[in-house]
């Protein structure tokens, strides 16, 4: 059976998603939901509904439901505030509200053609890197971890589908678990994808172990490894620290390993998303210079690819940074620059949780505290494992004077991409609250950490010179000043000889008592 609405046709014989002539990547249990929905788009289906048909009838958490949800929507391209396809009716359920042609037999058009390009080269096309999950392996040989193998496998592709730098693919039933140590190459070449997640669950009394494993089918290489424990219990929740534990892990040696691709090409020989990675590197190193060289990758990457929502989004984080870290223009003039670039990557992909949390940071940084953390919930809402959604809703928390909500929010900013461009800045961020709290020498410690890390990085100078000040230590406080004066004057002026942007205004009286105690007169 065929169900064509709009651009989009689902066909249910062969399990595949259609818009035009190209094939949408959509998880298994997802596919079973939108199937599902538009069979029975004549009435509201139920949460009970739903956990009968996809699930058989196993209780699954709420999350596990929304989940799936979230990643139909974004399949489709719809939107859950002004539905066009899937609309949910509070406490009743949720219905297929868009008209469907229904296609029977052989009577229907002929599937559409793909190019006789590579499977892999086709699957990238768009700029995003390919990956499969594996059925992970039931070590122990227990019944009831045949269940919790099966839906940590499709959690795994779920929470992976979200990640728009991402081609979730699906493995397919020829994949089972006692395949999981085949030939990967094999397994790349079939599938078309470059990365392959596998792992094991294994159970031991009360404990459960669970094994995951990052390989690059192109070579056979393991990229990343760790086993994760906890507890072996019942509730139908517990597999969700497993997925994000695993995912948060892993996305950072995905990223590093494209990055490390990159640099074996010159620039003539770069994709839009090689030069999108090799862009996001020279950003990471947190130096006025590094952020111009990191945007005119981003621009070369928009330009091989006027599609690549990414590098529109990137562009505007450059002039971001360069009002706010490294003081090159004003936070108006930034603002005004950054807000059309990110609108453009939304009209490209207006589920794109990058760009949303771009739109976030614009918010912060014209002191709209509130729509920051709003805006940033948002993403989290639908992406609960987006980087830069946290990174700005700890900002924006710290600087509203809720600064252990923040520091939390910017903890989880790091666990999930330790090696993230704006780790500089959010480190910063700490290092203040922690002077606003009167923690002068936790602020005084983190502060100089990132001096050290970061010589070139202007933002923490200040507080190193403002903690040491208020612990009495005037001489080292007296040359932090000085180095902040010689590597950036502009930053200095624009936070210290005159009030900083409206963000983050309330640090600036109790920053200078600590100058002031350091000796530094206005």
């Amino acid at each position: 059976m065929r169900y064509s609405f709009e651009s989009f046709t689902l066909d249910t014989d062969r399990r595949e998603l259609w818009r035009g002539a190209e094939l949408v990547a959509i998880a298994p249990q997802a596919f079973d939901l939108l199937s599902y929905l538009i069979r029975n788009r004549n009435r509201v289906v139920s949460k009970d509904d739903l956990m009968a048909a996809i699930w058989n009838g196993r209780i699954v958490s709420e999350s596990a439901l929304t989940t799936r949800l979230n990643i139909v929507r974004n399949a489709i391209g719809d939107n859950a505030l002004q539905p066009r396809f899937v609309k949910t009716f509070l406490r009743k359920g949720i219905r297929f509200v868009a008209s469907i042609l229904e296609e029977h037999g052989d009577t229907h058009i002929a599937a559409p053609v793909i190019s006789n390009e590579p499977l892999q080269k086709v699957r990238s096309a768009a700029g995003r890197v390919s990956i499969t999950v594996l059925s992970f392996a039931n070590l122990s040989g227990e019944p009831n971890l045949e269940a919790a193998c099966e839906s940590l496998t499709e959690d795994l592709s779920d929470e992976l589908s979200k990640f728009r730098e991402l081609v979730v693919i699906a493995s397919g039933s020829r994949f089972v678990a006692g395949d999981t140590y085949r030939d990967m190459r094999g397994i790349g070449r079939e599938l078309g994808t470059r990365y392959v997640l596998q792992g094991s669950v294994r159970a031991s009394r009360l404990r459960l172990r669970v094994t995951a494993r990052l390989v690059d089918a192109t070579t056979a290489e393991q990229l990343w490894g760790r086993h994760f424990d906890g507890a072996y219990h019942r509730n139908p929740t517990y597999g969700d620290e497993f997925v994000q534990a695993i995912v948060s892990a892993m996305m950072p040696a995905i990223r590093q390993a494209d990055l490390q691709r990159s640099h074996h090409k010159g620039l003539e020989q770069l994709g839009a998303w090689e030069a999108y990675q090799r862009g996001r590197w020279h950003m990471s190193k947190s130096e006025a210079f590094e952020n111009l060289l990191a945007r005119s990758l981003f621009q070369h990457a928009v330009e091989l690819d006027p599609n690549f929502g990414l590098g529109y989004s990137a562009i505007a984080f450059t002039f971001a940074a360069a009002s706010s870290a490294f003081s090159e223009m004003s936070i108006v003039e930034s603002c005004e620059i950054a807000e059309p670039l990110v609108r453009k990557a939304l009209a490209l992909d207006e589920n794109d949780t990058d760009a949303h949390s771009r739109l976030a940071l614009l918010a912060l940084l014209r002191g709209d505290l509130d729509a920051a953390v709003r805006k940033a919930d948002s993403v989290l809402a639908v992406h609960d494992s987006c980087p830069d959604a946290w990174g700005v809703k700890g900002a924006a928390l710290i600087y509203a004077g809720r600064r252990q909500q923040g520091r939390n929010a910017i903890k989880r900013y790091f666990s999930l991409n330790p090696r993230d461009i704006a780790r500089p800045i959010r480190r910063t961020q700490i290092a203040s609250s922690f002077y606003m709290d009167g923690r002068y020498q936790e602020a005084a410690q983190t502060a100089r950490q990132i001096v050290q890390n970061y010589p070139e990085h202007p933002l923490a100078y200040r507080w190193l010179a403002a903690s040491l000040g208020q612990l009495g230590r005037a001489d080292e406080a007296q040359q932090a000043l000085q180095q902040l004066r010689r590597i950036s004057p502009s930053s200095f002026e624009m936070y210290i000889l005159q009030p900083p942007p409206r963000y983050c205004s309330v640090e600036y009286v109790p920053m200078l008592q600590g100058l002031r105690k350091a000796g530094w007169k206005e």
